[in-house]
């Protein structure tokens, strides 16, 4: 069905909603709510709302209904999937004034907030009550506990925590026709009735609206040790990760990034990183409430380590040394986007042992497109962040500050090919980033077209006017 355009009307009526001062029309404004973090991508919407509670949410979302137009739900901006690009233009609902904690029930082990809040921010508060989110993706000092439910956002510590899906337990969702429903609550155990948390966590936005998340938490940990450990070899740094995961040392995180990677961040930071000429890092995290059975079990991994052609063991006992050892890991993201002309950036995922033979071929698959491979990520759960960025014009240049163009047709190809070698490898396309924009031509290589019919037919249920984030997930 054909959306419609944004008239003076509406926009009155938007103003009266959620406030004329949270109602931007400014073309500068919306240049900065066309893009996300997703290279290649930009689309300004007609409009931007900031509503303030729920029932603004469902004000808005019964006028597009009315008349037709589309809506565009975001977080922080910081997809890497193109689901927070509005290639509808229409209405982007930013939920940023809606960053309210609304309780942290300590006897329960739970907390009650609104999507816009920092997840950084979320995570302060809680420590503040001796508790801790286990999801912590990498862009948590700037992404929203929204986005995290939208996307079902993983991170390091997934592999002995699990991601968002695994914490929600309760939400409050606005509908495509401004009906407000509730999901779960503060409850461990529920199956009653069909799972609407489940198929509303990773569904991107395109389903529905959450104004109101119920979270399980944790009791923060007593004692945290990171280990950073150089291998010449990624093959050899990925057999130890497996190797310490079948002798049942339980790692809150086992991280890796490539030797380009480190050379990279070590630029970006105009000082020198340790072991820089190593082939990969490998960053193991442990933590628990006995220090002492952290020392043990950590030198055990050392032990491991060095066995299997590590060149040394850094331990990170105290916060600042810790923070030394992550910079690396963090900055990685920054320093592509800073330093480097990126095509597409990857979230891959195949069995654990296939980690070296996806790197390998990916690495392959870039010289033939005269491209540059950044490989990093999650070694414990199998996810691997493959960014490609544009390689030398035939000077053995590729610096800051390339303006070439790319072509659009090119990283197609090159992203189809992505996709089908990691396929190939018992993988799948997306770990955490999600579909998007930028996937949804490629899902027909990952799912089956029963399947992503089933999928249709599920959001026509939930939007029947296809109004929620459009032009996301499916296919053309």
């Amino acid at each position: 069905m054909p959306f419609n355009k944004i008239d003076e009307n509406i926009v009155k009526q938007l103003r009266d909603i959620a406030g004329s001062e949270w109602v931007d029309v400014d073309p500068e404004k919306l240049e900065n709510y066309g893009h996300d973090e997703t290279p290649l991508y930009h689309t300004p919407p007609d409009i931007v709302v900031h509503p303030a509670d729920t029932n603004q949410v469902a004000r808005v979302m019964k006028l597009a209904g009315e008349k037709m137009i589309p809506v565009t739900p975001r977080g922080g901006g910081t997809s890497l999937s193109g689901g927070a690009v509005p290639v509808h233009k229409g209405i982007v609902l930013a939920l940023d004034r809606m960053n309210r904690i609304k309780e942290v029930d300590i006897t329960n082990l739970m907390v009650v907030t609104e999507p816009g809040i920092i997840t950084a921010e979320l995570g302060k508060e809680l420590a503040r009550h001796g508790l801790f989110f286990p999801p912590d993706p990498v862009s948590l000092e700037s992404c929203t506990i929204g986005g995290n439910v939208a996307e079902c956002a993983g991170g390091p510590r997934a592999m002995k925590y699990g991601v968002t899906k695994n914490y929600v337990t309760g939400l409050e969702v606005v509908l495509a026709d401004g009906e407000i429903v509730r999901y779960g609550g503060k409850l461990l155990k529920n199956v009653t009735g069909y799972d609407f948390i489940s198929l509303m966590v990773g569904s991107e936005g395109t389903l529905g609206i959450v104004t109101e998340i119920t979270l399980e938490v944790l009791p923060q940990p007593k004692a945290v040790v990171d280990l950073l450990i150089p291998f010449n070899r990624i093959g050899d740094a990925a057999w130890f990760a497996v190797e310490i995961l079948h002798q049942g040392k339980a790692p809150a995180a086992i991280e890796f990034m490539d030797g380009p990677s480190i050379r990279l961040v070590e630029k970006f930071l105009a000082r020198p990183v340790p072991f820089n000429e190593a082939g990969c890092y490998t960053i193991v995290e442990l933590d628990g409430d006995d220090p002492e059975t952290i020392r043990k079990t950590y030198e055990k991994i050392g032990e491991i380590a060095l066995a299997m052609g590590a060149r040394d063991v850094l331990v990170g006992d105290n916060t600042p040394d810790r923070e030394k050892i992550w910079e690396p890991r963090k900055k990685i993201g920054e320093a592509l986007k800073t330093l480097k002309t990126i095509l597409c950036r990857e979230d891959l995922v195949v069995p654990k042992s296939r980690i070296p033979e996806l790197i390998n071929r990916l690495d392959e698959l870039a010289r033939k497109y005269n491209a540059e491979l950044y490989a990093f990520g999650h070694f414990g759960d199998g996810n691997i962040h493959t960014d490609m960025v544009m390689g030398d014009c035939g000077d053995g240049k590729a610096d800051a500050g390339d303006k070439r163009a790319v072509d659009i047709e090119m990283v197609k190809k090159l992203r189809g090919e992505i996709y089908r070698i990691t396929i190939d490898l018992g993988g799948m396309i997306t770990a955490e980033h999600g579909i998007g924009l930028s996937k949804k031509d490629f899902l027909g290589l990952a799912l089956d077209s029963s399947t992503i019919e089933k999928m249709r037919q599920i959001k026509k249920v939930f939007d029947p006017m296809g109004i929620l984030n459009p032009g996301k997930i499916f296919p053309d």
